[in-house]
C-alpha cells in the first residue's frame, strides 16, 4: 500500500513538472566580453579606430550592401520583429550596437553591449512597412536618419526571405515617408531591462495582409553564426556582453582611421559595382603591412603601413634635403618613359643641363603630390554634401556609453 502511494506521488510530481513552462533564460546562460566582437568579426572585415567613435568595424562587402536589407529577412518572435541574418557575423552587428554611413567608408558598425531583436526605426501605414538602422545617438523611436537609409516594402512581403528585392530603391523613399507614420512600440525586456522598438505588431500586419503571421520563440545558441529555424523555434546566439570589458578589449588587427567618420550621412553606394573609396584602397594594399594596435583617443598618432597618412607639407620637407641626391634617380625610375624623348633632344645641348636640373625638382614632386591629394579631396566631399540629421538624446539600447 505504501509503495502504491509513493508511486502515485511520483507520478503526480512528474505531471506537475511537465505542466510548468520552460522559460527562456535569455542570454544570462552565456556571457562574453567585448573581445568576442573583435576576434569573431576580424576575418569578415576591417577594424578602424576613429577619434570620435573608437573602434568601429567595416564589413568586407561591396557597394550594394545595406544593413537590415541584404543577406537576411524579418521574422516575428516573442521579442518583436527580429532580423535573421545569413551572414556569420550577423549575430553581433544586427543585435548589438549601431550602424552609420560615411561616403568614404560606406556602412560601418559601432559596437554596443545590449541585445535587441533589431536596432532600427520603424514606419508603417499607407500600404507600406519601412525600417532604417539606428545611427549613433539616435533614440529608439527616432526617425531623423537620412531618407536614403530607409527600406520600404508592402506588408505581405515583409516576412519573405527576399523582402529586400521588393524595395523600389531610395529614390521612392520620400513618397513612402509621407505615406507612413512613425511606429514607436517601445518594449522593455524584464530580464535585461533593455528598451527597444518592437515594430509593427503581428495583428496589424495580419489585418492588412489577411494572412497569418508566424510567431517564433527565441532560444539560445551555444556558438556564433547564422540563426537556425526549427518548427516554431529560432535558435540564435545572443549572449550577455560584459560592459566592464569594453575598456580593456582591443582588436588584434586595427588601423587608425584615414579620415574621421563624423555624423551620419546619406547613403550613396547602392550597387555592387560601386566600391567605396576605403574598400578600393584596402583591396590594393599590400598584405601583411605594418598594422598597429590603435587605442581610443590616439587614432591620429597611428598609421597603417600600406595607407600613408602624412599631409602634402610633410612630404615636401624631405624633398628639400634630398633634392641633390634624387635629381638623377627620379627620371630613370619613375619618369623614364615620359622624358626619354626630351632627353634624346637635349643630349647634344650640354649648356641646357642647368635648366634641366631646375625642372627636375618640379617633376620629382609630382608623383609624391599625387598620393596625398586624394585624401584631402575625399575629406572635403562629405562636408559639401552632408545633410547631418538632428540627433536626439539616446534613451537606451545599443550605443556605447
Amino acid at each position: 500500500m505504501k509503495k502504491l502511494l509513493t508511486m502515485k506521488r511520483i507520478t503526480l510530481l512528474v505531471i506537475l513538472l511537465a505542466l510548468i513552462p520552460c522559460r527562456n533564460t535569455y542570454a544570462q546562460d552565456v556571457q562574453v566580453s567585448y573581445q568576442t566582437f573583435y576576434d569573431d568579426l576580424s576575418p569578415y572585415g576591417q577594424w578602424v579606430n576613429d577619434p570620435q567613435y573608437g573602434n568601429v568595424w567595416i564589413p568586407n562587402e561591396d557597394g550594394g550592401f545595406r544593413p537590415y536589407g541584404t543577406n537576411g529577412h524579418w521574422v516575428m518572435t516573442d521579442y518583436g520583429n527580429t532580423w535573421v541574418s545569413d551572414d556569420p557575423w550577423g549575430w553581433a552587428c544586427y543585435h548589438y550596437g549601431r550602424w552609420t554611413y560615411d561616403p568614404y567608408y560606406s556602412w560601418l558598425w559601432i559596437p554596443g553591449y545590449e541585445w535587441a531583436p533589431a536596432w532600427v526605426s520603424w514606419r508603417y501605414g499607407g500600404g507600406y512597412s519601412g525600417w532604417a538602422p539606428l545611427g549613433p545617438g539616435m533614440a529608439i523611436g527616432a526617425s531623423n536618419c537620412p531618407n536614403s537609409w530607409w527600406v520600404f516594402v508592402q506588408p505581405q512581403y515583409m516576412y519573405q526571405n527576399d523582402c529586400y528585392s521588393h524595395w523600389r530603391g531610395p529614390s521612392y523613399n520620400s513618397g513612402y515617408i509621407r505615406q507612413t507614420a512613425v511606429i514607436n512600440n517601445a518594449y522593455v525586456d524584464n530580464n535585461t531591462h533593455v528598451r527597444y522598438n518592437y515594430g509593427p505588431r503581428a495583428d496589424a500586419i495580419e489585418r492588412d495582409t489577411h494572412q497569418p503571421v508566424q510567431v517564433y520563440h527565441v532560444t539560445q545558441s551555444g556558438r556564433p553564426g547564422a540563426p537556425g529555424i526549427s518548427g516554431h523555434n529560432i535558435n540564435m546566439y545572443h549572449p550577455t556582453v560584459n560592459r566592464a570589458t569594453a575598456s580593456t578589449a582591443r582588436p588584434a588587427n586595427v588601423i587608425a582611421a584615414p579620415r574621421q567618420i563624423g555624423k551620419p550621412q546619406a547613403a550613396t553606394n547602392t550597387s555592387a559595382s560601386h566600391q567605396p573609396a576605403f574598400r578600393q584602397q584596402a583591396q590594393h594594399a599590400t598584405p601583411g603591412g605594418n598594422v598597429q594596435n590603435a587605442r581610443p583617443g590616439n587614432a591620429g598618432n597611428q598609421q597603417h603601413g600600406n595607407r600613408p597618412q602624412p599631409t602634402p607639407q610633410q612630404h615636401q620637407q624631405p624633398q628639400a634635403r634630398q633634392q641633390p641626391a634624387q635629381q638623377h634617380q627620379q627620371p630613370q625610375t619613375r619618369q623614364q618613359p615620359q622624358q626619354q624623348p626630351q632627353q634624346q633632344r637635349q643630349q647634344p645641348q650640354t649648356r641646357q643641363q642647368p635648366q634641366q636640373q631646375r625642372q627636375q625638382p618640379q617633376q620629382q614632386r609630382q608623383p609624391q603630390q599625387q598620393r596625398p591629394q586624394q585624401m584631402p579631396q575625399q575629406r572635403a566631399q562629405p562636408m559639401q554634401h552632408a545633410e547631418p540629421p538632428h540627433e536626439e538624446a539616446p534613451r537606451g539600447g545599443g550605443e556605447r556609453r
